[in-house]
């Protein structure tokens, strides 16, 4: 639990904040001041994860004492809360994580508390990094996931194109609802690290107020666990510190064969294997928190077709190039390329189909 204090000059606004921050969960208020001194004097002392300063303040205004709280506590985030608007520029020059204007929203709130925990989430994603390199990481530096009996059946996980979850004996599982399909895929795209909820809900539930959206990502986890549980896999989802994730080492994915094939060295084995497995990730779910890793490994495959390209059978050259051309429809090299292969093969009606496909790019583009 996060720990946070709390500066307005009215005692209203403070105990406003306190209950919001009581109903959103996962911070625990450690101290309330009316002046930004009294602050300053204790902050040293109660060393918190953040602080919601006000801005207009009798004194020392909020956005001069961020720079001595900075100071006072290293580590802080700072949040500014004032009721105006005016000061937004000069409050994001302070490298503050957030700016909420009064009377504060729920669901503001949370996506302030969301970018908190992202910025956590990458800080710690570095530590482990430099730990790992020096060789000093431990098992404990992060949640172990729940381990589950050699007996258990693997599961089988389409995620290239459309997602779609099979049991062992190939039956076809249902999700109760789209956004618990959803949760699940955002769980298993983090690969099993723990997922902050105010992140969860801030790709889930964008569109809801904080308390909406919690009670939606409750009845989501729900029905996740209820399937899981209903195939055989009891404490499917794990939770702690205010974070969610899942052990999917039970979980065999189309996703990871493709990622052995690209690295594989035998070129005929690498266009078989991708010719056989990519589609786009999660390409029939529309996910947009799934988009970057979507470029990313789209670019992969495609640096990996493009470097076999001279290394394999016509056959296979041919049917690489169909695909470059599905996957860069503007690219017109590989137009060329591919009709001069099926010119080479004895396919004139190929290469002139191709040749027709490359000149009505041309036209788009004038």
């Amino acid at each position: 639990m996060w720990r946070a204090i709390l500066i307005d000059d009215e005692e209203i606004a403070l105990d406003v904040m306190e209950i919001m921050l009581k109903e959103v969960g996962g911070v625990e208020v450690a101290g309330r001041f009316q002046l930004a001194a009294e602050a300053l004097e204790q902050c040293g002392t109660l060393q918190p994860d953040l602080i919601f300063l006000d801005i207009e303040m009798p004194g020392v205004n909020g956005l001069e004492a961020a720079g001595a709280l900075a100071a006072g506590c290293p580590d802080a985030e700072i949040v500014f809360v004032t009721a105006h608007d005016q000061y937004a520029i000069e409050a994001y020059d302070t490298e503050a994580i957030g700016y909420l204007l009064k009377p504060v929203a729920k669901d503001k709130l949370v996506r302030v508390l969301s970018r908190y925990a992202n910025r956590q989430a990458k800080k710690q994603e570095r530590n482990f990094d430099r730990l790992e390199k020096d060789g000093l990481r431990t098992a404990g530096s992060a949640p172990a996931p729940e381990s589950y009996s050699e007996n258990k059946q693997e599961l089988s996980l389409k995620v290239l194109g459309s997602m779609e979850l099979y049991t062992s004996d190939g039956r076809l599982l249902t999700w109760r609802t789209k956004k618990t399909k959803e949760l699940f895929a955002f769980l298993w795209h983090h690969r099993g690290q723990p997922v902050y909820k105010y992140t969860i809900l801030e790709h889930l539930w964008q569109d809801h107020t904080a308390e909406r959206g919690q009670k939606l990502l409750h009845t989501s986890l729900y029905y996740l666990r209820s399937l899981f549980k209903s195939v055989g896999y009891d404490g499917f989802v794990n939770y702690g510190d205010e974070r969610y994730w899942i052990d999917s080492s039970f979980i065999h994915s189309d996703l990871e064969e493709l990622l052995v094939i690209l690295r594989e060295r035998d070129a005929a084995a690498q266009a078989k294997g991708i010719l056989r497995l990519y589609s786009d990730y999660l390409e029939m779910e529309h996910y947009e928190w799934a988009n970057a890793y979507r470029l990313e490994l789209q670019s992969n495959v495609i640096s990996c077709m493009n470097a076999v390209l001279g290394r394999v059978s016509e056959e296979f050259r041919v049917q690489l190039l169909w695909k470059l051309i599905e996957l860069e429809p503007s690219r017109l090299p590989n137009y060329h390329l591919l009709a001069d292969c099926l010119l080479q093969a004895g396919d004139q009606a190929g290469a002139r189909r191709v040749r027709a496909m490359m000149e009505q790019i041309e036209l788009k583009g004038e």
